[in-house]
């Protein structure tokens, strides 16, 4: 009888989180395709009821680490197939290599020729005996790894639940799953230990017959081919190498894990595989797509001029080559710079979100002007002293007491006044008094114009003359005010960070796997990019924050929140503890929540260099704001972190960590120290 697939079983508890019950319901599904599968198998009848009851009493209780042996395929059959497709596999490429030396040998291409067709008749025999007892086999193996896939999944949800902590970040999570993949394979080798011997005692004498009839099958050839060994031992080296490489690809097909196996194929499994020359070309076409962004952002004013202000949120704008070259490593193996073009592109738009959007907002605009400067262009109105301009005012003096005077008095807002009450305004040649008050702001007026009729004052309607401070007005100076509506332009551009778009590309488990191992090696060739934006790879400085540096409690929150971080990986555009940070959101994100009452938004290092006053180095104290300039290609500050005194900060490295200030790479870099309120 075929044994059980793996079915777990979960408590009452377990199952009243949604995400657990979710998962094991799917892996219990799973597990019932893949028993109904094994039940139709060659040779296997249909289980009674009785007999399914049986197994169903030996699922899995999870805490028990009891499990159910898999069923195994018919060993002869699994050897016959094995043995003759590593014959088939290796005599093809050897026939390829041979068939380049024929011309070296008549004989040896007439050999060549005929235990071709012999065995390509032997391939097509056994392909028709076997195929459709392979094709049950293969279908019940699918399911299986399906059932243990949907398994390991159900226990992660569980671990998850009972450790909500472990998914604070991605590399803990993906190392919780790593984690949960070994216990069940543990598992599973321990349980079915049992029938090992007996396997591989039938499987030695599978292969023994497999292999006494390959040499039955070549007996004939013998003497030919001794001839051709003599003259062609290098060729025979060539393919014996092939023969080892199809059979290490072989073994590998049912998991890419098992590529990893030895210190050689870690090696492969943790290299690139494309041209160095293809590698940075398809970087340098990425960073061109992210150099014009930077260019579109700093055109934004010239291309949009119809605005009177601009608002630019934006998150650091670069990427981690190795991150890039390690995805594209995954997903094409040998690739050249012209084929993952479209990829590069859709990596662009997943990576990087370009939005804008537009408001009004009325603001007051306080001004010094010198003498005999220029106010500006000015609007205009006229008004009498009739009922008609003044109401119930008409007749009597201005606002500053004296009556008004053509070609002499002008009058200025009474609520906004575009300048004080007595400023002397010249205007078309002749110089005016502010003299009297009115309510036309409204009306976009900053002077209403004196006239002795109301005609005359009704036939200057609106007009707008360029307005100076008189010579005579005796201040240097006039304060100008001027509220005013605007149009604003708001831009945001969002990181999404490279490294999370592939986490969610849909890559599998064990393309996963792979691209983490390689982003780890870089590839195994570190010197593709020695300009790598991580300033200081590796694990940072151990450091003690000085007790009396703690004194300062608006540092003490400040650096509480920092230390929360300390290990997290650098990922480009990262602002939380969800993502991980780069440089710039780890300093805003422990701004804006170390409870001090800041907030500046998320911003890249230059725009919060921007936002606050410089101080010289020698002032600097901890809580203080560090930046670096040219650690990568960007205008401004490209680097920042923050001061904790001694020649030390913290920043988002490569992780976040603790490093010198003094060092011979910051020193180099360093741009100035500026200070929070």
């Amino acid at each position: 009888m075929k044994k059980q697939t793996t079915k777990l079983r979960f408590s009452e508890k377990d199952l009243d989180n949604p995400d657990v019950r979710k998962a094991a319901e799917k892996a219990e599904k799973a597990a019932g395709k893949a028993d109904e599968a094994k039940a139709r198998l060659p040779g296997t009848k249909l289980r009674t009821k009785k007999a399914s009851a049986e197994a169903e009493g030996a699922k899995l209780r999870f805490g028990k680490k009891e499990i159910v042996e898999e069923v195994k395929t018919p060993t002869a059959l699994k050897q016959k197939v094995i043995m003759k497709g590593a014959v088939f596999s290796a005599t093809a490429k050897a026939h390829q290599e041979v068939a380049e030396h024929e011309d070296d040998n008549v004989g040896v291409q007439a050999v060549n020729e005929t235990e071709g067709a012999v065995e390509t008749a032997a391939q097509t025999a056994d392909t028709v005996r076997y195929s459709h007892k392979l094709k049950a086999y293969k279908q019940a193996a699918k399911l299986e790894a399906k059932a243990d896939k949907a398994n390991i999944e159900a226990l992660y949800k569980k671990r998850m639940a009972e450790n909500p902590q472990a998914a604070a970040n991605p590399i803990s999570r993906w190392r919780q799953k790593q984690a949960v993949k070994k216990e069940y394979a543990a598992i599973k080798a321990g349980q079915a230990s049992a029938g090992t011997a007996a396997a591989s005692s039938v499987g030695s004498s599978g292969a023994a017959a497999g292999a006494g009839k390959a040499v039955k099958e070549t007996k004939d050839i013998g003497t030919v081919a001794a001839n051709f060994i003599k003259q062609h031992s290098h060729i025979l080296l060539v393919i014996g190498g092939l023969a080892m490489v199809i059979a290490l690809i072989s073994g590998s097909l049912s998991s890419c894990s098992m590529l990893f196996g030895g210190t050689g194929n870690a090696v492969i499994g943790t290299s690139y595989t494309a041209e160095d020359e293809d590698i940075r070309g398809a970087d340098e076409d990425y960073s061109a797509m992210e150099e014009a962004l930077r260019e579109r952002i700093r055109e934004i004013e010239e291309d949009n001029p119809d605005y009177d202000g601009y608002d630019i949120d934006m998150s650091e704008i670069g990427h981690n080559p190795y991150v890039l070259a390690a995805f594209l490593t995954v997903l094409y193996e040998d690739y050249s710079r012209a084929e993952v073009q479209r990829t590069l592109r859709d990596l662009f738009a997943a990576q990087y979100e370009y939005s804008t959007s537009h408001h009004t907002e009325t603001v007051t605009e306080t001004r010094q002007v010198r003498v005999g400067e220029s106010l500006g262009q000015v609007v205009t109105s006229g008004y009498c002293n009739c009922p008609i301009c003044c109401g119930i005012w008409s007749g009597g003096p201005t606002a500053s007491g004296v009556y008004p005077t053509a070609n002499h008095t002008i009058a200025v807002d009474a609520y906004n006044p575009f300048v004080p009450m007595g400023t002397k305004v010249v205007m078309n040649g002749v110089e005016y008094t502010v003299e009297d008050t009115g309510n036309f702001d409204r009306y976009g007026v900053q002077f209403d114009v004196y006239y002795d009729s109301h005609q005359t004052a009704q036939n200057h309607g609106h007009q707008t003359w360029e307005a100076y401070v008189a010579d005579d007005n005796g201040s240097n100076t006039v304060e100008v005010t001027q509220t005013i509506t605007k149009r604003v332009l708001t831009v945001e551009i969002t990181n999404h960070s490279l490294e999370t778009v592939i986490e969610n590309w849909g890559l599998t488990d064990d393309q996963m796997e792979r691209y983490r191992l390689l982003v780890q090696q870089k590839g195994n060739r570190d010197y593709l990019f020695p300009d790598s934006m991580y300033v200081t790879p590796g694990g940072g400085i151990q450091y003690t924050i000085p007790g009396e540096a703690l004194t300062d409690e608006k540092f003490a929150k400040m650096i509480h929140e920092a230390e929360k971080y300390l290990g997290y990986p650098y990922v480009w555009g990262g602002s939380s503890p969800s993502t991980s940070f780069d440089c710039s959101g780890f300093v805003c994100w422990v701004i804006n929540n170390c409870g001090n009452g800041w907030n500046v938004g998320r911003t890249t290092a230059e725009g919060l260099r921007q936002m606050l006053p410089a101080i010289p180095p020698s002032e600097a104290k901890p809580g203080d704001i560090i930046f670096f300039e040219r650690t990568y290609d960007t205008v401004g500050a490209s680097h920042v972190g923050i001061y904790v005194g001694d020649g030390m900060m913290i920043h988002c490295g490569s992780p976040i960590q603790y490093a010198s200030v003094n060092s011979d790479y910051f020193r180099s870099h360093f741009m100035c120290y500026c200070r929070l309120p």
